[in-house]
């Protein structure tokens, strides 16, 4: 097994932890403070964050050929997003977007998708917003020794167990 990976992961929590922790770094807390206060010091900081991200996966995509290897770039398309896009849509010849005139026929089940992650998201943003901190600014929090962060993640991941255990497969099986 190699080692390198690990430690490059660790390597790299530590340092977004720390960068997370000196500049208060929260995504809902910069959404939060820029509507409410008009305070764009956070925002500012997730859309740095964004901009490094994606230039850094275009970067690693290029330079690196054992990147080229993961599973989700076959063909130069990722192969989760072919396998959604496809599994609805009808009668079209792209897989992903629509052709311009051609209804987008989509079945039943990319529709349930959309509104479970639609209602998650809504479900996280909220619940993070009442929490004071979207889930990475609670890591943080925890690591600084905050209780309530601490229960809060302990919820987080007991959901996502529960999850993941039971409601998941209930929907897989309506679903199909």
């Amino acid at each position: 097994m190699d080692i390198l990976p690990p430690i490059a992961t660790l390597c790299l929590g530590l340092l977004f932890g720390y960068i997370g922790q000196r500049a208060r770094m929260c995504f809902i807390g910069g959404i939060r403070d820029y509507l409410l206060v008009r305070d764009t010091y956070l925002i500012k900081g997730l859309f740095t964050f964004l901009i490094f991200a994606f230039l850094g996966f275009y970067i690693f995509h290029f330079i690196s050929p054992a990147i080229k290897t993961f599973p989700w770039f076959l063909n130069g398309s990722p192969v989760f997003l072919k396998k959604w896009a496809t599994m609805g849509i009808n009668s079209n010849p792209s897989p992903i977007l629509p052709v311009p005139g051609d209804p987008i026929t989509w079945s039943p089940k990319v529709w349930a998708h959309i509104i479970l992650a639609m209602i998650g998201g809504f479900g996280l943003g909220f619940g993070s917003t009442m929490a004071g901190g979207c889930p990475f600014r609670q890591h943080v929090m925890a690591a600084e020794g905050s209780k309530s962060a601490i229960v809060y993640l302990v919820g987080l991941y007991l959901g996502a167990i529960v999850f993941h255990k039971f409601i998941g497969p209930f929907i897989k099986a309506i679903l199909g």
